[in-house]
């Protein structure tokens, strides 16, 4: 007879701040991703002409030569993006905050595809000099860092939004 795992229960997202700021970190790129990150590889029709100028305000106002000039480099991870990336993006958002098993793994998958997207930007960044590099590395940062904090925090725990069921405020016996 097999031994049954034991129980696990999800910890509550109020009590995993490093997890409801990733989760608001993903369900905020939703609809970046949709809106404005998608206008690299749909035709313009697609958008409706408030969501068009609002890029073209941020490439004016930023100097983005990557959105505005959209390198065929950067359409590609433009389109990783829509078909890997944004699906994991809904399912991680709901898994962190629901604090399901599953999302260490599919957690783990975003945030590796998210860092490794990212490579060829900041290489591209760093060996263009545009008035604007610093700012835009800025810009760019965050889809550095978020990464590699999702990976150290999911990588080392294998329950990482959960507790074992039978204990109480991780005390034993009260």
């Amino acid at each position: 007879m097999a031994a049954s795992l034991p129980s696990r229960r999800p910890l509550p997202i109020g009590s995993r701040p490093v997890d409801l700021v990733l989760a608001v970190f993903m369900l905020i790129n939703i609809p970046i991703v949709l809106l404005v990150e998608s206008q690299a590889v749909f035709p313009s029709v697609f958008f409706p002409q408030s969501l068009r100028d609002a890029v073209q305000w941020y490439v004016h106002l930023s100097g983005d030569y990557l959105v505005r000039d959209k390198p065929p480099f950067f359409r590609g991870l433009v389109l990783a993006e829509l078909v890997f990336q944004l699906p994991l993006l809904v399912v991680n958002s709901y898994a962190f905050i629901a604090g399901k098993g599953w999302g260490r793994i599919t957690g783990i998958l975003f945030g590796a595809h998210l860092f490794t997207t990212m490579v060829p930007i900041f290489a591209d960044l760093l060996a263009t000099n545009v008035p604007t590099r610093n700012l835009l590395l800025g810009i760019y940062l965050p889809y550095i860092i978020m990464p590699v904090i999702i990976l150290a925090r999911l990588i080392p725990s294998e329950h990482p939004f959960s507790e074992p069921a039978d204990s109480l405020n991780g005390k034993k016996g009260d």
